[in-house]
């Protein structure tokens, strides 16, 4: 594995920025530190990456939440199974994409909860670079100005997570309306750029995320054992 790294927080959770990576290296890439955070070789650590353009489906999706097969076969895009949990999003360049692996230790052991702690770093992150955005009561996901700006899904085994959250930084919205986003038809996706009004720098966004998700994670998760 290959990549820009480096430590953050108080705790040295490591950060790797593995720059443009398919959905299918970074599932490999997440299934080996996940076996080596499971047996101690390596602590925490976060991915930053942006992946091709890709159509996943979690645990809950169906195909029948596209809704324009043939926009993506046109174009090449793969429509590919997930193991991670949630439904049906679109991953192309220009999103951030934030694959966190770390060991959820005693009290923190809630997967609602580690959910919540990657919602409330994107929320911080997105006020950043200047985009207000928050929480739904009873709605997962990020939101700005109505409409989803953050996706969260995630994966654990033996209380490691793996996958994480995506947040349209720069990234071309237009293939969401070709699907139902998380299975629901009514939801409409926004990002960054379209509400500033401008493409921002990806290479600060990851800094701004990397730092902000670190923290979350440090008070959220280690503090509480």
């Amino acid at each position: 594995m290959t990549g820009h790294c480096w430590r953050i927080g108080n705790m040295g959770i490591e950060v790797i920025d593995l720059g443009l990576v398919s959905y299918e290296e970074a599932i490999r890439v997440q299934e080996d530190l996940l076996e080596e955070r499971a047996s101690g070789r390596i602590e925490d650590t976060i991915l930053m990456l942006e992946h091709p353009p890709v159509v996943t489906l979690g645990r809950s999706a169906s195909r029948v939440n596209i809704r324009n097969e043939r926009f993506f076969e046109e174009r090449g895009i793969q429509i590919v199974a997930s193991p991670r949990g949630g439904g049906i999003t679109y991953h192309s360049p220009g999103q951030l994409i934030v694959y966190p692996v770390i060991r959820l230790e005693p009290p923190f052991r809630d997967v609602s909860g580690f959910i919540d702690v990657l919602e409330e770093a994107a929320v911080q992150g997105l006020d950043d670079l200047g985009v207000r955005s928050l929480r739904a009561p009873g709605k997962r996901g990020v939101w700005a100005g109505g409409k989803k700006i953050a996706f969260i899904g995630i994966k654990l085994r033996k209380w490691i997570t793996c996958h994480g959250a995506a947040i349209n930084i720069n990234n071309d919205v237009l293939p969401f309306e070709m699907i139902d986003p998380c299975g629901e038809a009514e939801i409409k996706v926004t990002s960054a750029s379209i509400i500033n009004g401008a493409d921002l720098d990806m290479k600060n966004a990851k800094k701004v995320f990397a730092r902000r998700f670190s923290e979350v994670v440090e008070r959220s998760v280690k503090n509480a054992v």
